[in-house]
């Protein structure tokens, strides 16, 4: 069948092809060779219908999922099969002692991080208690010293104003010439 030439196709590719008649009858040519190669490429569809082609590429599609479907099968019992291996349980199990220990000891830390912390709050509040009781102590022997202080100058008060008292009466009993007869 011979080839029909759009008449689409630019004017310098029919400019070209008249000017060298003799090279694209030959069909020798780089030119010639890449029309037909791009004639080809153009009708990939191998001249099936919209349908046929609809149900190739449904058939295409089910054939993929199909193979997915498989190849995930095939990965999960791979997996299942490796996983339930000696090795890999054993593997497993040293991980998860790996981070029971290492659990076990950030653990550890942080409650002798909390230990210390309380004993420290502790110590504070006893020495500030201490300090308190201190003050209070401080508090308690100053008003007692105080009120000593104040006892005894309220003693010598009365014993001076007693003695001026007892001085007084005497010099009045001075003065009248003698004590006065028991009655």
């Amino acid at each position: 069948m011979g080839r029909s030439r759009s008449r689409s196709r630019s004017r310098s590719r029919d400019r070209n092809h008249d000017e060298q008649p003799h090279l694209a009858r030959a069909g020798g040519t780089k030119v010639a060779k890449s029309r037909r190669y791009r004639t080809k490429a153009v009708d990939h569809t191998g001249g099936l219908t919209a349908t046929a082609l609809a149900r190739q590429r449904a058939q295409l599609l089910a054939l993929e999922e199909e193979i997915l479907g498989s190849i995930e099968a095939t990965v999960e019992a791979q997996l299942a099969e490796r996983l339930a291996s000696e090795e890999v349980q054993a593997r497993i199990q040293a991980r998860l002692r790996e981070e029971r220990a290492r659990l076990e000891a950030q653990v550890t830390a942080q409650l002798e991080a909390e230990r210390r912390s309380l004993l420290e709050r502790k110590r504070h509040e006893a020495e500030q208690a201490r300090k308190r009781q201190e003050e209070l102590d401080h508090i308690l022997e100053e008003n007692r010293r105080k009120v000593e202080e104040a006892q005894r100058r309220a003693a010598e008060e009365r014993a001076r104003r007693d003695a001026e008292w007892q001085a007084a009466l005497e010099s009045r009993v001075a003065q009248r010439g003698g004590l006065p007869a028991s009655r």
